[in-house]
């Protein structure tokens, strides 16, 4: 063999080994999302790209307002990105356009515009369970429409931590 042959296989064979690397990680720590929808506007518009954590999605690093990517409880088949509204055990309540838990008014300063009254109700969030919103309230497919109101924590499978894509709307999500 001669040496520019070996160069190329060398080659090749130190990207093949990066490529294999690069799937590793994202498939057990690291994830990218394309979002194919308006539903959490203004904090999130469609087609941005988001990259998100795989490691920090245990019921002890999960807190209200914190944007995770889950698989929703009425179609197993695709992967929705939202807000956590409602922790495990809590009761929430929409009403009026307000978000309440356990009767106290929550933060809403994120949602694109004033709620409208879809999805009024009361919901009671199981334990290892989670409630989840759009920002954009009036253009979310979320907890409030769905069969099953409640994502378990099996099905959470990244936390958001900022817009990579495109490079206009680069920006970090804040959790404290």
């Amino acid at each position: 063999m001669d040496s520019f042959t070996k160069k190329i296989l060398i080659a090749l064979g130190i990207y093949a080994s990066f490529a294999v690397i690069i799937l590793i990680l994202f498939h057990t720590t690291f994830m990218l999302s394309l979002i194919p929808s308006s539903s959490m506007e203004h904090t999130i518009e469609k087609n941005n790209i988001v990259f998100s954590t795989r490691y920090d999605v245990e019921e002890e690093d999960i807190e209200r307002f914190d944007i995770l990517v889950f698989i929703p409880p009425d179609d197993p088949d695709i992967t929705y990105i939202k807000r956590v509204v409602g922790l495990p055990g809590e009761t929430i309540e929409v009403k009026d356009g307000k978000v309440y838990t356990n009767g106290m008014e929550l933060d809403d300063s994120f949602i694109k515009e004033p709620q409208n009254q879809m999805g009024d109700g009361v919901y009671r969030v199981p334990e290892n369970s989670y409630f989840f919103m759009g920002d954009n309230r009036n253009n979310s497919r979320d907890s409030r429409f769905w069969d099953t109101p409640y994502v378990p924590i099996d099905d959470i499978q990244a936390k958001a931590k900022f817009i990579i894509f495109p490079f206009t709307d680069i920006c970090s999500f804040s959790y404290n």
